[in-house]
C-alpha cells in the first residue's frame, strides 16, 4: 500500500511540472505567399498612411470647389456711436427717423462669384491633380510592398534551405565522429582525424546557430511588413524551385511599358499638372474679380435718444447688389506667388526627369539580375550534384583506409556551400522576378 502510494504521489509531480502547450508556440502560424500579401495589404501601416494622405487630397478638392460656390451667412453686430445716429437711412425727403447712439443688427448675408480671374478653377484644377498623386501613390506604397514581402518571403524559404543543410552536415559529422573513433579505437586511424573532426563539428554548429539567428531577424522583419503584432514570427511555407521567368524582349520595350504603367511615374506627371495649375491660380491675382451680393436682416435701437410720433425703434433693411475688385498695387505679393509656383513647378518637371532615369536603371538592372540567377541556378544545380558525388566517394575511400580525412572534410565543406548557393540563387530568381515586376509596374496580385 505504501508503495502504491508513493507512486501516485511521483506522478502527480510529474503531472504537476509537465510544461503545457506555449501561448507564442500556438500564435505561430504558417502563410503562404497570398495569404502573406493579403494580409500585408490590409495591415500593413505605409498603406495606411497613404490611404489618410489620398483621403485628405479629397478633402482639399472638395475644399477648393468650395470656393466657387455661393455662400450664406448670419451676421450679428452692435455698435455704439460717440453721436446719435440714425437707425435707418431715409428713404425720401423730410422722412422722420429714430436716432440714439446704439445700433443692434442681425442679417442673413448671401454672396455668389462670379468671376475670380481663374483662381477657384485653378486651384481646383491643382487640388484634383494633387488628389490623382495620392491615389498613384497609394499604388506605388502598394506595390512596393508586395515586392518586400515577396523579397523576404523567398529569402525565408532560402535560410531554410540553408538550415536544412547545416542540420544534414551536422548530423552527418556526428556519424564521420563515431566512425573515426571506433578506427581510433582499432588503432586503425590516426588521434589527429578525430581531432580535425571535432574542430569541423563545431564550425559547423557555430554557422548553423548564426544561420538561424539570421532566419529569426528576417521572420521579425516579415512580420512587420505584414503588420503583426503577435509575439511569435510568422513561418513561410512554400517550396524553392527553378521558375518561369518570362522577361521583356528589348530593355527598351521594358522602358516603354514601365513609362505606360509605373504608378509612381503617373503620379510625377499629375504633381506636374498639379503645379501647372498652381502657377494658373497664382497669376489671378493679377485679375479683377466680380461677385454677386446680397444681404436681409433688422436694425434695433434700445436707447432712442430721439424718436419722433410714428417712428420705431427696429426696422428691416435689404439689398441686392455686385461687388468688382482690381487690384491696383499689392506690395509684389502676387509675383512673389507667382514666382514661388513657377519653381515649384521646375521642381516637379526634374523630379519627373530624375525618375525617368531611375526607373531605366531599374529595368536593366533586373533584367541583368534574372540573367545572372538562371544561370547560377544552373550552375550550382549540377554543382550539388557533383559535390554529392565527390562526399559519397571521399567518404567510402576513407572508411577503406584509403583516404584522408582532409579530403573528407574538404567534400563536406564544398557540399554544403554548394547547397546553400543553389538554395540562394533559386530565390534570388524568385526575387529578381519580383523586382522585375515592380520595375514595370506590374506586381500588385
Amino acid at each position: 500500500m505504501k508503495r502504491y502510494t508513493t507512486l501516485s504521489w511521483l506522478l502527480g509531480i510529474c503531472l504537476w511540472t509537465w510544461p503545457s502547450p506555449s501561448p507564442a508556440g500556438e500564435a505561430s502560424r504558417v502563410l503562404s505567399l497570398d495569404v502573406a500579401l493579403a494580409i500585408a495589404l490590409e495591415q500593413n501601416p505605409d498603406v495606411a498612411e497613404a490611404q489618410s494622405r489620398l483621403a485628405e487630397a479629397e478633402a482639399r478638392l472638395q475644399t477648393a470647389k468650395a470656393g466657387g460656390r455661393p455662400t450664406l451667412k448670419a451676421r450679428g453686430a452692435y455698435d455704439y456711436w460717440t453721436e446719435d445716429q440714425r437707425l435707418f437711412p431715409a428713404t425720401q425727403n423730410g422722412e422722420p427717423g429714430a436716432f440714439g447712439p446704439q445700433i443692434l443688427g442681425a442679417d442673413l448675408v448671401a454672396s455668389f462669384p462670379l468671376y475670380t480671374g481663374g483662381r477657384v478653377s485653378g486651384e481646383t484644377d491643382a487640388a484634383d491633380w494633387n488628389r490623382k498623386t495620392a491615389e498613384e501613390q497609394l499604388t506605388r506604397t502598394r506595390e512596393t510592398l508586395v515586392y518586400q514581402v515577396t523579397a523576404l518571403f523567398y529569402g525565408l524559404l532560402a535560410q531554410d534551405e540553408v538550415l536544412q543543410s547545416l542540420e544534414t552536415a551536422v548530423l552527418s559529422m556526428d556519424e564521420q565522429r563515431r566512425t573515426i573513433q571506433a578506427l581510433v579505437d582499432a588503432e586503425k586511424s590516426a588521434r589527429v582525424d578525430l581531432l580535425r573532426a571535432n574542430v569541423r563539428r563545431a564550425e559547423l554548429y557555430e554557422r548553423q546557430i548564426r544561420e538561424q539567428n539570421n532566419r529569426a531577424v528576417q521572420q521579425r522583419a516579415w512580420a512587420a511588413l505584414l503588420g503583426l503584432d503577435h509575439a511569435t514570427a510568422p513561418v513561410a511555407q512554400g517550396k524553392l524551385e527553378l521558375r518561369e521567368t518570362p522577361v521583356c524582349p528589348e530593355a527598351e520595350d521594358c522602358m516603354k511599358k514601365a513609362l505606360a504603367q509605373r504608378s509612381d511615374y503617373r503620379a510625377t506627371q499629375a504633381t506636374v499638372y498639379a503645379a501647372d495649375a498652381a502657377v494658373r491660380a497664382a497669376r489671378a491675382g493679377y485679375r479683377p474679380t466680380l461677385a454677386a451680393q446680397a444681404s436681409y436682416g433688422g436694425r434695433w435701437m434700445p436707447e432712442a435718444s430721439d424718436r419722433p410720433e410714428g417712428t420705431d425703434e427696429q426696422a428691416e433693411v435689404g439689398r441686392v447688389g455686385l461687388a468688382a475688385e482690381l487690384p491696383l498695387f499689392d506690395g509684389r505679393l502676387t509675383a512673389a506667388r507667382v514666382a514661388e509656383k513657377t519653381a515649384r513647378r521646375r521642381g516637379a518637371q526634374e523630379r519627373r526627369r530624375k525618375l525617368e532615369l531611375q526607373i531605366r536603371f531599374e529595368v536593366e538592372t533586373a533584367l541583368s539580375d534574372i540573367a545572372a540567377a538562371r544561370e547560377r541556378v544552373q550552375t550550382s544545380k549540377q554543382a550539388v550534384g557533383q559535390a554529392e558525388e565527390s562526399f559519397r566517394i571521399v567518404t567510402e575511400k576513407y572508411d577503406l583506409g584509403k583516404g584522408t580525412m582532409t579530403d573528407v572534410l574538404d567534400a563536406q565543406t564544398a557540399l554544403v556551400t554548394t547547397q546553400t548557393s543553389h538554395a540562394r540563387a533559386l530565390a534570388d530568381l524568385a526575387v529578381a522576378d519580383a523586382r522585375r515586376k515592380l520595375a514595370v509596374g506590374e506586381i500588385l496580385p
